[in-house]
């Protein structure tokens, strides 16, 4: 994993970690204005702080508190469509990139307003970052945000046994390290978080359905034992820290259970190969799940996740599993 021909590979490590943080840093302008014409019609302040938005894009909520801690604490905005939903929204939970280092909620946003349009709902997290907060509290506000969609199912009208992610680069990592984690004890799960074990929350998770996962680095177990690269988001070397980068990497945890997953890769991503979600897809076929792959032939990692056909294949794989 990680590594090109001809190219040192600590050089290219680093530019990897460099690469995804300006990914979570700029991938905003370069994509444009994300929100369509109208969306800031109308505008009110909720009891809770947050901002409720209303207009031709939908029903808007930005920075809505999602965790219960005092110490950093975090949002999420609510994406809800306009129409009715008898049987209520299905919800995706969207998780933005940037190394786990970088990156902000609004990063993503144009693909909540594709899925209001379709009929679903989404929820576009903010979670801790590294190096303050280094693995696992990432994959913890990603829990964390499940059971809030569990808590506020009534009043938000979702659909708790319809969810659906979507995340891209270190946000895809997420998705797809919760989806190989769905079906394993907690004794196993716990190996990816820091919740105790008699801990209520684990009770309270609900399943996700399906997963779309853009350009993820899946297998850390691969990197060189030495190499100090991620040591801001997982501590150490993976020699220093066997057991994390195990622990961090989806690929520890194929089996038949996964949640079925959606990957979309460029193959010509040099900063998270291409090869990395292949090999897991692959996995995931020898077990029996049922993942598909959609290869952007002469996609790079930035130009895969501005891409149209990144935007259509997101809304249109969420769209049948959670309405089917």
């Amino acid at each position: 994993m990680f590594l090109l021909p001809h190219k040192p590979r600590s050089i290219l490590l680093t530019l990897y970690s460099v690469n995804l943080f300006l990914l979570g840093c700029c991938v905003q302008d370069a994509a444009g204005d994300d929100h369509p014409a109208g969306v800031r019609l109308q505008a009110g302040q909720a009891s809770d702080g947050s901002l409720w938005i209303n207009g031709n894009g939908g029903r808007i909520r930005r920075d809505i508190p999602y965790t219960a801690r005092t110490n950093a604490p975090q949002t999420a905005d609510m994406y809800l469509p306009t129409d009715h939903a008898e049987a209520g929204y299905p919800i995706v939970i969207v998780v933005h990139g940037g190394a786990w280092r970088a990156g902000d909620k609004w990063n993503i946003s144009r693909f909540s307003f594709e899925l209001a349009k379709m009929g679903i709902a989404s929820l576009a997290i903010n979670y801790r970052l590294a190096p303050e907060h280094r693995f696992p509290a990432q994959m913890d506000d990603l829990r964390d945000a499940l059971c809030w969609v569990a808590d506020n199912a009534v009043k938000y009208d979702l659909a708790p046994q319809r969810i659906g992610m979507f995340g891209y680069s270190a946000g895809a990592h997420m998705a797809c390290l919760l989806g190989t984690l769905n079906d394993q004890p907690i004794a196993q799960q716990r190996l990816a978080s820091a919740w105790a074990a008699d801990d209520p929350r684990w009770r309270k998770l609900p399943s996700v359905r399906a997963i779309v996962a853009g350009a993820p680095p899946c297998d850390f177990r691969e990197m060189p034992a030495d190499n100090q690269t991620l040591a801001y988001f997982l501590g150490g070397s993976r020699k220093q820290f066997p057991q994390r980068y195990a622990a961090a990497s989806p690929a520890s945890f194929v089996s038949a259970g996964d949640v079925p997953t959606l990957y979309v890769h460029g193959d010509r991503d040099l900063i998270v190969p291409y090869s990395s979600s292949r090999q897991l897809f692959q996995r995931q076929q020898d077990a029996g799940v049922c993942s598909e792959y959609l290869t952007l032939s002469g996609g790079g990692h930035i130009s895969t996740y501005l891409s149209p056909q990144l935007k259509r294949a997101v809304v249109q794989y969420l769209h049948f599993q959670l309405t089917k």
